[in-house]
């Protein structure tokens, strides 16, 4: 990796979280899918480590900053684990235990489950072919899974009351019939595809940024033309004097002008926030957008990072980088990508890429990622296989890049 501190230290955690939206594309909460290519407690904690300590980590998950914005957090728990009463270290009235496939209706679980939800947890089922009665009398949320099929609409019909969760949603078109049918909750890789705007136009702002993006990846340094790019824009060079004058840096002098502030932080690094900020500036208010832009950052950092380790093909890390900053920019605005490309600093290939063509060169980098954000593991196991890379090194990378992302954010609201 490019340096130590980007690197996490060995036994860091390693998951996926994944976003929950409601019916207006609001996120509503996230589920935490653990690593080892598969899922649950045991997989997101080492059993040596305390679950209590690490669910209420924020470091690790975010949780603390989620739970303040009002979101839940879903984890699955196998049978051992909920008798031994380890849902108890997920936050009340935020928490839902998510009771792991296999883990059975039996008295005793079901009797720990109700204990749970006495004292503020929800309890999610997942629903295959069948409905137990005692699924329907002691779950809060039910969980379907669309990545197939829809579920029978007289299955449904059981479920009077209960909130059910679309899970496995891979479309638009899919997500709009998990409403139809009744869902509140949906889940799955929709969350990245555009919803497009007709006759959407890019604002000045969103035009001056995306010069902004020209100039700093042009061939050679321009500081001169950078600093006039960033001064005709009140917001980020709002941004970038706060940034400076923060206690990070430690300035004994105020510094009160973009060009002492671009020449102080350096062409390397003032590319690398300025990236993230004008791509979170570009995807608004809004949480589903922002969601967006985190993980369009968290892709960025794990190009650049595993493209670094092994010098894939030759990629450029910074390219690379770009490319997965670029590469949701379609949903975050809600246009085309055919009509975003035109307007980014990149050359015909890796435009090819953004716009979905599965014979380039950089497509397998993108399906292991791909892989990584929609916990299939067992697809993971065969692209790292057929890339040649090692998955302790691909775990790293995906944790470091995912606490990058998150860090930035945090900081940001």
């Amino acid at each position: 990796m490019t340096s130590t501190s980007d690197t996490p230290s060995e036994g860091s955690l390693f998951f996926t979280k994944q976003p929950i939206l409601d019916a207006k594309r609001r996120i509503w909460g996230y589920e935490l899918l653990g690593g080892e290519l598969r899922e649950g407690i045991y997989q997101v904690f080492s059993k040596n480590e305390s679950a209590a300590a690490g669910l209420s980590s924020s470091t690790y998950f975010g949780i603390q900053e989620a739970m303040e914005r009002g979101k839940k957090v879903v984890v699955a728990f196998d049978e051992q684990s909920i008798l031994e009463g380890l849902p108890r270290a997920l936050p009340p009235s935020h928490g839902i235990v998510r009771v792991s496939a296999g883990s059975g209706c039996s008295q005793e679980v079901l009797a720990a489950l109700q204990a749970f939800r006495g004292e503020g947890l929800e309890v999610l089922f997942g629903v295959t072919d069948t409905l137990p009665e005692a699924i329907c009398d002691s779950g809060d949320i039910l969980a379907f899974d669309f990545s197939n099929r829809a579920p029978a609409p007289e299955l449904l019909r059981q479920c009077a009351g209960i909130t059910l969760l679309a899970k496995g949603v891979k479309n638009l078109e899919s997500f709009d019939v998990a409403k139809e049918m009744g869902f509140s909750l949906f889940q799955g890789s929709f969350v990245k595809e555009p919803e497009l705007v007709p006759d959407r136009k890019l604002s000045s702002n969103e035009i001056s940024r995306i010069n902004m993006l020209r100039i700093m990846e042009s061939s050679e340094p321009d500081f001169k033309a950078l600093s006039e790019a960033v001064k005709a824009d009140v917001t980020v060079s709002f941004r970038l004097l706060s940034f400076m004058n923060s206690p990070f840096f430690g300035f004994t002098q105020k510094i009160e002008s973009i060009d002492h502030a671009i020449r102080l932080l350096g062409w390397v690094k003032v590319k690398s926030w300025l990236r993230a900020v004008i791509l979170a500036d570009m995807s608004g208010q809004e949480e589903g957008p922002q969601e967006l832009a985190a993980l369009s950052l968290q892709r960025a950092r794990f190009l650049e990072l595993i493209t670094t380790e092994y010098d894939y093909w030759g990629f450029n890390p910074g390219t690379l980088f770009l490319l997965g900053m670029f590469s949701l920019l379609d949903a975050i605005l809600g246009m085309p990508m055919p009509q975003v490309v035109e307007l980014l600093p990149l050359d015909a290939k890796l435009k090819s890429t953004l716009c979905g063509d599965p014979n380039t060169e950089h497509q397998p980098l993108f399906d292991l990622m791909e892989c990584l954000e929609d916990a299939r593991w067992s697809d993971l196991e065969g692209q790292i296989a057929q890339l040649g890379f090692d998955l302790a090194v691909v775990k790293n990378a995906h944790a470091s890049a995912r606490d990058w992302a998150s860090s930035f954010f945090m900081a940001r609201s």
